[in-house]
């Protein structure tokens, strides 16, 4: 995939899917399913320019995205993982083609760390969403939805979001 691509689409996105991840424990669909379109896209236009990579890529991405859906869907169903997780992994192994292994390393390394840090985690997450609430009145928006870290009922678990954007950004800017 283009680089210029990565940096305009991919980069901002996997942002604000980490820190609403963060926030909320939620990883919305239309935004697992805009990257899905935008690697659609930007593949058909890579072939029909003649500058497309290789069909090894896709290939790899493809197989990459399906045992992750598979092996996802099974973590589900026992409640491991969430399916926002599972999606977002899929298709970033399509972006990252036949990088796809090193994506799913590095972010299983970034999981781990996460899950090591999660004492200090809980800690700074309180204070992020006490932040960006703080934001929104500041500049007298209109109240997004309470944070999980700030409600009493907070969802346990790690908003693995988190790592699966910074393992993506380890093969975008790492190579």
């Amino acid at each position: 995939m283009a680089s210029s691509l990565n940096l305009i689409f991919l980069a901002p996105v996997l942002a604000w899917i980490a820190v609403t991840d963060l926030l909320y424990r939620r990883i919305a669909n239309r935004l697992v399913l805009a990257l899905l379109l935008v690697w659609g896209l930007g593949t058909a236009l890579s072939v029909w320019q003649g500058t497309f990579p290789g069909w090894q890529d896709l290939v790899a991405g493809a197989t990459a995205a399906g045992f992750v859906l598979v092996i996802g869907c099974v973590l589900f169903s026992l409640r491991w993982v969430g399916a926002g997780d599972v999606k977002l992994m899929a298709v970033l192994c399509l972006w990252f083609g036949d990088q796809a292994i090193v994506f799913l390393m590095a972010a299983s390394l970034c999981g781990g760390l996460l899950a090591l840090a999660l004492p200090l985690l809980s800690a700074l997450e309180t204070r992020f969403a006490h932040g960006f609430m703080q934001i929104f009145f500041l500049l007298r928006l209109p109240d997004p939805p309470q944070p999980v870290a700030l409600s009493e009922h907070a969802t346990p678990g790690i908003p693995y979001g988190i790592a699966i954007a910074l393992g993506a950004g380890i093969v975008l800017y790492g190579s």
